[in-house]
């Protein structure tokens, strides 16, 4: 009897418990629907990448078909104080003018051996057909380990062009140590001080 009042006093809170199940139920799908986009991203991201792989493989070997347009001269660093020294010559073999020349470079770091890229800019950007230029640029011995020509870029976009590069300018060799003459002096005999030898042989007292 207890019970039946109860019930009727105090009913099932039906709404109460359709609202907590609409909240996980709109729980549910906001989780569903972040997992769906990370998905999604990550697909897009991986394939979007691929694509630029393969565009840059291609461009690679569409490159590598290519007859050189440039031949560049890289001459061995040479150290100037704290200071490497990187250049070399860059000769348009081609019959075509270039224009927006530039060189890239590789450089490799000491600290954590990440690798860096650099765009030299030569002496003359527009190189007419058996044209030649030079291009230089100092780097910090004490941040860079090794350096790597790259490529060479021309153009408005400053695309990548067929080229060979052959080595340049060796290294000048080191000056030879100054040589220093040591002269040490013999001190002279001091008051009754004498040699011993044969013709003056030691005194006995």
């Amino acid at each position: 009897m207890q019970i039946l009042n109860q019930l009727e006093t105090e009913p099932i809170p039906f709404e109460e418990e359709e609202q907590r199940h609409t909240r996980r139920l709109l729980v549910g799908v906001l989780c569903a629907l972040v997992l769906t986009g990370s998905v999604l991203g990550g697909y897009l991201y991986l394939r979007k990448r691929h694509e630029r792989q393969v565009a840059a493989a291609a461009a690679a070997e569409r490159i590598e078909k290519e007859k050189p347009k440039v031949e560049v001269l890289v001459d061995e660093a040479t150290i100037d104080g704290k200071k490497s020294v990187l250049g070399g010559t860059i000769h348009n073999i081609s019959n075509e003018t270039l224009r927006n020349v530039a060189v890239e470079l590789q450089l490799r770091r000491r600290n954590g051996g990440t690798v860096e890229t650099r765009v030299v800019l030569p002496q003359a950007t527009e190189l007419a057909a058996d044209a030649k230029t030079r291009y230089s640029v100092e780097v910090s011995v004490q941040d860079y380990s090794s350096a790597t020509f790259s490529r060479v870029l021309a153009g408005d976009s400053h695309l990548a062009i067929a080229f060979k590069a052959l080595p340049g300018a060796e290294r000048p060799p080191m000056p030879a140590p100054v040589g220093k003459t040591i002269v040490v002096s013999r001190p002279a005999p001091r008051g009754d001080e004498f040699l011993n030898t044969e013709k003056n042989p030691a005194r006995v007292p």
